[in-house]
């Protein structure tokens, strides 16, 4: 797959100042590229075809209150002001949130799954150094990319991030989000997945065209507001 640039314009500074619900359905199909500068600049990136809403109050949100003390220790990134990210660990892998809202508030989208279209190859190499790699990957067999991005760790993995990006703009450099001129119009819509609180909100949503790079598929389809 390729990808037409033309499509996409840079998100204004105002992009991610809404709820985390209203920021994981206008992030979908949005582009994120993460350059890597700490190897010759290497671009990789991809289309957000799934995302998922944490938000202040929210039991299953790291920051909360009632959160494990790991979790709440580290999630001090969700409470800067909207437009950084949070960088969480799961199992040794870094999974990207984009921080919503006003500052101190606690609002943040997680991206379980991208379409990949910038630096496949080295996505690819990246999601194969591990001994238990998937081997479709490693072999590069056939629908490889679809297996490289669908799951938060897999697309922190792909992209080559790590802890010390936590609490970075995504305003700058490492990072770029582009939005799509034309934005998605009807989106996937589902319960998040792998909470044990508040696991009946419905706060997972992602795109109807890319159903095949999906963390896990959904049951209905909404319109977007």
């Amino acid at each position: 797959m390729t990808i037409d640039l033309s499509r996409y314009v840079p998100v204004e500074r105002d992009f991610f100042s809404s709820t985390a619900m209203v920021i994981a359905q206008r992030v979908i199909g949005c582009l994120i590229i993460f350059v890597d500068l700490r190897n010759d600049q290497i671009e990789r990136g991809g289309i957000v075809a799934e995302a998922e809403a944490y938000e202040a109050g929210d039991l299953a949100a790291h920051c909360d209150p009632g959160a494990a003390p790991q979790r709440r220790h580290q999630s001090g990134s969700m409470l800067l002001p909207h437009g950084h990210a949070y960088i969480h660990m799961d199992r040794g892998m870094p999974c990207l949130n984009l921080v919503c809202d006003r500052e101190d508030h606690g609002s943040a989208v997680l991206i379980r799954a991208l379409v990949p279209l910038i630096g496949v190859d080295s996505m690819a190499r990246l999601r194969s150094e591990h001994p238990s790699a998937d081997r479709t990957i490693r072999e590069r067999g056939p629908g490889f990319e679809k297996r490289l991005c669908n799951g938060p760790a897999k697309v922190g993995e792909a992209l080559g991030l790590y802890p010390l990006l936590d609490g970075a703009s995504l305003y700058k450099p490492p990072f770029r989000v582009l939005r799509p001129i034309e934005p998605v119009a009807e989106l996937l819509n589902g319960p998040r997945i792998n909470v044990s609180k508040d696991a009946h909100r419905q706060w997972r949503w992602g795109h109807p065209g890319y159903r095949e790079w999906l963390s896990a598929p959904f049951s209905s389809t909404t319109a977007v507001a």
